[in-house]
This record gives C-alpha cells, sequence and structure tokens, in this order.
C-alpha cells in the first residue's frame, strides 16, 4: 500500500544506462511503499542527435511505465530550476538522480547541479546514483556560441568604426568621443549578433584597437600618457556592460514576444472554444488552432468510452481524401489506440511507433487517466517541434480539455435538471389523478352498485343513474387521453404528422366529438367565406379544440353559449373559442397554461375539479405548431382563448 507521506521523483534521460537508475528507483519506491514519478529531462540536441536521443528518452519512460511510475516532462534552459519547480509541484520528498563517473569535467558539473538542487530544494533530501557514463548533461550553454555570421558581422562592424575613428581623430575630435564610437560599435555587434561572446570579443578589441592606433606611441598596445591605463579599463567595462545589458534586452524582447504570441494564440482558442455549442464544435475548433500553430495538417479522434469516435480532419497542403486515407489506415488507428491505452504520446518524433505518419498525443481532463481525444499532427520521423511551440500546443490542449470537460457538466447538469422536472411532473402526476380519480371512480361503483341491486325504482332515477355513468365515463376517457399525450411529449415519442388540413373540417368534428357532452350548451360556428388550410396534424387539432370547448362548458354559463371562429388575416389562421362565463382574472391568465395549474376563484358549472393538464396541453400543441395561443377578457363577460398559427395559401 502506498503511502501519502513519500513521493520519489526519478530524473530520466535519453542515456541507455538510465535503464539502472530507473530500476534502482523503482526498488527504492517499493521498499518505502511510495509513488513515484519518472521525469524526462529533454535537452536541446543538434539535429544529427535528435532523433536517436528522443528515441532512447522514449525507451526510458516506458521502462519507468511498465515499472509502474507515473510519467512528466521537464524542458528549458535551466535544468535544476525546472527539475525544483518539478519537485515542488508533484511534492517530492526524495529527488534521485545520476551521478557521472569517469571524466572530471562532467563530475564537476554534477556537483554544480545538485548544489543548486539543494538550495532550491531545502526540505527535499537528494539522491545519486553512479552510472558507468554519463546519465544526462545540461544543455549547451548557446550564449557563448559563435558563428560564421556573428564573426563576420562583428569584424565588419568594427572595421567600419575603425575607418570612421580614423577620420573623425584626423579632424581633430577627442579621444572621449572615439571612446564613444566603439562603445556604440560594441552595442551594434550585440544587438545583430547571438550570444554574449562576440560582444565580450568586441569590447576588447575596441580597447586593443584604440590603444593600437589613437595612443602615443602609435602603432603600439603600450601607453606613455598616465591616464590612459584607467581609460582603457573603464572603456572595456563600459562596452563589456554595454554588450551584456544589450544582449539581456533582446532576450527579454524576445521572451516578451513569444509569451504575448503565446497569450494571444490562447485567448484566441480559449475564446473559440467557448462559443463552441457542442463537444463538436469545441473539437473542431482545437483542431483548426493547432493547424494554425504548427502549420500541419491534424486528426483529431474524439473518445468515447475508451474508444475512438470518428476523426475530425483539418488538412494543410494536402487534400482531405489524401488525409482521409491516411487517417483511415489500421496503422495510424492502433497507435491512437495505444495513447489512449497507455497515456502517453506516440508516432512520429517519439521513438515509439516511429514509423507513424502522424505525431499522436492524448488530451486530458483533470490531469488524469481521463482522456477526452487524441490529437494526431503530421510529421515525419526525423523532424522536431520547438519546445515554444511545444509548450503552446500542450496549453492548447489542455484548454480543449478544459472545454469538454466543462460542456459534458453543463450537459450532464441540464439532464439532471430535466430528470427533475421529470419526477417533479410525475410526482405531481401521480398525486392529482389519485384524488381526483377516486370520485368519479368512487361514483360510477356506486351507481352500478345500486343498479345492481335493485334499490332504484323509477325509470326516471335509473336514466339518471345512466347518465351520470356515462358522463363520470367521458370525463375518464377525456382525462386518460390527455395524460397519454403530456406522457407521450414528457417521453419525447410526440410525432407530429402534418399535411394540408381545412379548418372547417376540423371543426365539424370536434363538434361532433362534443354533440353528447352539451347538455344546456349550445355551439355556435363562425366559419370563413374563404378556405382556411394549415398545416398540421388533424388528430392534434381535433384534440386541442375538444380541451378548449370542455374548458368553456365547465367555466362558462350553464345555459350559455360557446361562440368558435376561424378567420384568416396576414396569412394567419386565428381561431377563437369564447364562452359568456365569469371571466378568468388578469393574475391567473398566464399560470392557466402551466402544467398540473387548476384555477380557485371559481368552481366549474358541473363542480367537477380537474388536472390541470388540458390547457397545458393546447399550448404544447399550438407550439409545436409554429404557433401561440394567448386568453383574454371577452365584453360585457366571459373568456376568449385565441390560437394563432400560419396559414397556407
Amino acid at each position: 500500500m502506498k503511502t501519502d507521506n513519500q513521493r520519489i521523483l526519478v530524473c530520466v534521460s535519453s542515456s541507455p544506462s538510465c535503464h539502472r537508475l530507473i530500476h534502482t528507483a523503482s526498488q527504492m519506491a517499493a521498499s518505502m511503499h511510495a509513488s513515484w514519478v519518472a521525469v524526462f529531462v529533454m535537452e536541446k540536441y543538434d539535429k544529427e542527435k535528435k532523433s536517436v536521443n528522443w528515441q532512447h528518452g522514449m525507451d526510458n519512460l516506458i521502462y519507468a511505465k511498465e515499472l509502474g511510475a507515473e510519467i512528466q516532462f521537464v524542458s528549458g534552459y535551466d535544468i535544476a530550476y525546472h527539475l525544483s519547480m518539478a519537485a515542488k509541484k508533484w511534492n517530492a520528498t526524495k529527488l534521485v538522480l545520476g551521478r557521472r563517473v569517469g571524466r572530471k569535467n562532467l563530475s564537476i558539473r554534477t556537483c554544480c547541479l545538485v548544489s543548486r538542487l539543494r538550495w532550491f530544494l531545502k526540505d527535499t533530501e537528494i539522491i545519486t546514483i553512479p552510472n558507468p557514463v554519463s546519465d544526462y548533461e545540461e544543455e549547451s550553454d548557446t550564449k557563448l556560441s559563435l558563428s560564421w555570421k556573428d564573426m563576420g558581422i562583428s569584424l565588419g562592424i568594427m572595421a567600419v568604426t575603425t575607418l570612421l575613428c580614423w577620420w573623425f581623430n584626423r579632424l581633430g575630435f577627442t579621444d572621449a568621443t572615439l571612446i564613444t564610437v566603439y562603445i556604440l560599435a560594441v552595442l551594434i555587434i550585440s544587438f545583430f549578433t547571438n550570444g554574449y561572446l562576440c560582444g565580450m570579443i568586441s569590447s576588447l578589441l575596441s580597447v586593443m584597437v584604440f590603444n593600437f592606433l589613437f595612443t602615443v606611441p602609435f602603432f603600439s598596445l603600450k601607453s606613455y600618457g598616465t591616464g590612459y591605463p584607467v581609460t582603457l579599463v573603464v572603456m572595456f567595462f563600459a562596452a563589456f556592460l554595454t554588450s551584456y545589458l544589450t544582449v539581456q534586452v533582446r532576450r527579454q524582447a524576445q521572451q516578451h514576444a513569444q509569451n504575448a504570441y503565446r497569450t494571444e494564440m490562447l485567448l484566441g482558442a480559449n475564446r473559440k472554444l467557448q462559443r463552441a455549442a457542442n463537444e463538436k464544435e469545441i473539437m473542431e475548433a482545437a483542431a483548426v488552432q493547432i493547424s494554425k500553430l504548427l502549420m500541419r495538417s491534424v486528426i483529431l479522434y474524439p473518445v468515447r468510452s475508451n474508444q475512438l469516435a470518428e476523426p475530425i480532419l483539418i488538412p494543410v497542403g494536402e487534400s482531405s481524401d489524401y488525409l482521409a486515407q491516411n487517417a483511415a489506415q489500421p496503422e495510424e488507428r492502433e497507435v491512437a489506440k495505444w495513447v489512449i491505452q497507455n497515456n502517453i504520446q506516440a508516432g512520429a518524433t517519439t521513438g515509439i511507433f516511429d514509423d507513424a505518419g502522424f505525431w499522436y498525443l492524448a488530451v486530458r481532463m483533470n490531469e488524469g487517466d481521463n482522456i477526452c481525444a487524441v490529437a494526431g499532427i503530421r510529421m515525419n520521423k526525423r523532424e522536431w517541434v520547438d519546445v515554444f511551440d511545444k509548450n503552446l500546443l500542450l496549453a492548447m490542449l489542455g484548454e480543449c480539455a478544459v472545454a469538454v470537460e466543462k460542456e459534458r457538466l453543463n450537459r450532464a447538469g441540464e439532464e439532471y435538471a430535466i430528470q427533475i422536472k421529470q419526477e417533479q411532473m410525475r410526482s405531481n402526476l401521480l398525486r392529482s389523478i389519485s384524488h381526483d380519480l377516486r370520485t368519479p371512480l368512487t361514483a360510477i361503483s356506486g351507481n352500478a352498485n345500486m343498479l345492481k341491486d335493485g334499490t332504484v325504482m323509477t325509470e326516471k332515477d335509473k336514466e339518471q343513474i345512466y347518465t351520470d355513468i356515462y358522463e363520470d365515463s367521458v370525463w375518464l376517457i377525456d382525462l386518460v387521453e390527455n395524460l397519454l399525450s403530456i406522457t407521450r411529449i414528457d417521453g419525447g415519442h410526440l410525432h407530429i404528422h402534418l399535411q394540408p388540413q381545412d379548418m372547417s373540417d376540423i371543426l365539424d368534428e370536434a363538434v361532433a366529438h362534443m354533440q353528447s357532452r352539451m347538455k344546456k350548451h349550445h355551439i355556435q360556428i363562425i366559419k370563413p367565406e374563404k378556405l382556411v388550410m394549415v398545416s398540421a396534424d388533424s388528430a392534434l387539432l381535433v384534440q386541442l379544440l375538444d380541451n378548449l370547448i370542455e374548458n368553456a362548458f365547465k367555466y362558462g354559463a350553464e345555459d350559455g353559449t360557446v361562440d368558435i371562429t376561424v378567420k384568416m388575416e396576414h396569412k394567419k389562421m386565428i381561431l377563437l373559442v369564447a364562452d359568456n362565463g365569469p371571466g378568468i382574472p388578469d393574475a391567473e391568465k398566464e399560470k392557466i397554461f402551466e402544467m398540473f395549474y387548476t384555477t380557485r376563484t371559481h368552481k366549474s358549472s358541473d363542480d367537477r375539479r380537474g388536472l390541470g393538464i388540458g390547457l397545458a396541453l393546447c399550448k404544447i400543441i399550438v407550439q409545436e405548431h409554429n404557433g401561440t395561443i394567448r386568453v383574454y377578457d371577452r365584453e360585457p363577460h366571459g373568456a376568449v382563448f385565441e390560437v394563432i398559427m400560419p396559414a397556407l395559401e
């Protein structure tokens, strides 16, 4: 069992002897019951060594992963600093690295590295394990590099400066002016060359040339003046300091420019990812941003249930068909699947499946093993991605993972909210049914029992009982039909079959349904002179009218008239169902279309309470037909339900 207070960090390099270091670290972790992290120290190599060293490094990482290590990467100019930051990030209690034996200079470098690490990590135990060959070397310092181009620039500027100072000297300018010109030349050299070496040499060379040509005795490095030695020393330090500061300013400017570019790219990618409406659009935006960053073709495989989904293809410099053919090759998909299984990069340039045509990286969520996608970038076997671009790429992949995780959480929250709403609907439905079905069922059961026992004596009483049983059963039938419709809508199974319908036929069919329930009510239909056609589902429109007419019967006057009007205005079909009852209060006009809401201000004419789903169903039916429904007062009293739907020509 692994303990939480012990964590070992092992520095892994591309050296073949690193297997011994990894094996020793794994034994140490096993004996201490501690977790351990293998950190790959990414160094800068020349082009001839890149592929070989990178492949060796990947082999060492695979070996460490097989022994149970967690894999991480570290890169940068200052190895000691970045290793110390990694140790602090992962709360390492012990830091294990290889100690070089053999050449003296390498041992000195190791001692310097360990000393710096101990200065950075005062509370972390640093353990060095001897290796027969060098484990890893600190990055070669390009600040002291010298190229033929820099040498040519330096010599050219010094020659022009010397000619200019020779001319100034002939014109009678003072030595201070000449010294200033040489310092300016050193500044220009430092600005146009790389590193510190050209500036250092130019500083020394400017002092020697000035002493050789412009101090007495001429054409000699000696000087007779008592103040000249001090002047020359001051000139050298001024030129050297100018060179150093210029190089520092250049490096800071480059770093700021890189940071600005990185920030701009990340902000642009973040904006595009945030604007994406769903997970597919997030993946597409991420693939486009990666292709823009590296100017290469990109294949992005969404991962669902640890399986590769249909890839997103972004071609650059090649056709979409050719890129699709490459993505469809079994070898490429196997590499992408291997990345999912092992959670480390593979493919071209990695040393793992090095013959692949793409470099595959996992898009991880929460910096864990949960992979939401695999990105494949078109690469050749011996190509190399700059460290800055790679860090920017990893940051983009991280942004993509955050956006995908946020989208999944939002979608899960919406689904959870829908489930809660559905559960509330079912709960309200069951509560209403259990309360409101009891009355008509009890009445039907009691009346049927009276008929069965023969307690009813007169034919008039029997006829009344038959009528009551019929009305209660019809009420139950209407209720069940509405319940079935609501259930289909709640389950997403409401299928609408749109066909051209004549509103006159719809009205006739709905009125025919209501004939047996009219009692003392009257229905007056006002049909249009011209044909009014709508694209609708006839069964749903009949159910809409049935509910509106039934509502008018219940809450209208007992012997009142229900007026139904159909007309067309501005290419819209307008249906009006009006009653002459007491009307609906303004406070309830919006609520009556809510599910399970029933008015309490007055009772229906038949004193039967409803479930509050009839008008809610009417609203859903109208909305499914791209229409609107509202209620307003009728003068002098009553209510008017208005339905507006698109009409056909």
